[in-house]
């Protein structure tokens, strides 16, 4: 996660880096207001999250998500998959694991190799959980470096005898 959050904040500054190239001094005291009010609603969720108002932090993460911010998607789809703040949807849970793992959140290609494999929300594909946690093992999500080997072996492929 907090290798996420560095790339984030390194894209950003060459976003703004870019923009100051770009934009006249008011443009960029526009984006820079934006880019503000984005990080700072993320910590709002988070803080909403983390004193259990799960409501609240439902629908600020919920705004975020639809932008398009993987942090915000996986945490919907954890929302979703508990029944924290929304009633149990597995099938939801899901299309926002999807989503945020195709924008690159190695948490949630984990969680979605999860659901591929015990069929949450998903036909179980044992294949397609590998692949997703192969994704996550190499996008650097410690779990699934440790557990991938494990689940490879626990198919009886030949390899592991």
């Amino acid at each position: 996660m907090l290798r996420l959050i560095k790339y984030f904040s390194f894209v950003l500054l060459i976003l703004y880096s870019f923009n100051l190239l770009a934009f006249n001094n008011s443009d960029k005291e526009e984006w820079y207001e934006i880019v503000k009010q984005y990080y700072l609603d993320y910590e709002t969720g988070l803080d909403e999250y983390k004193n259990k108002n799960y409501n609240k932090a439902f629908k600020i993460f919920l705004n975020l998500a639809k932008s398009g911010d993987a942090r915000a998607q996986s945490d919907i789809a954890g929302m979703y998959f508990n029944g924290w703040g929304v009633n149990v949807d597995h099938k939801r849970a899901f299309y926002w694991y999807k989503k945020a793992s195709k924008n690159g959140n190695p948490y949630a290609q984990y969680k979605l190799g999860d659901m591929y494999w015990n069929g949450f929300g998903v036909d179980i594909n044992t294949d397609t959980a590998q692949i997703w946690w192969k994704k996550a093992a190499d996008n650097g999500y410690k779990d699934a470096q440790f557990n991938l080997p494990y689940q490879y072996c626990y198919l009886n492929k030949p390899q592991c005898q």
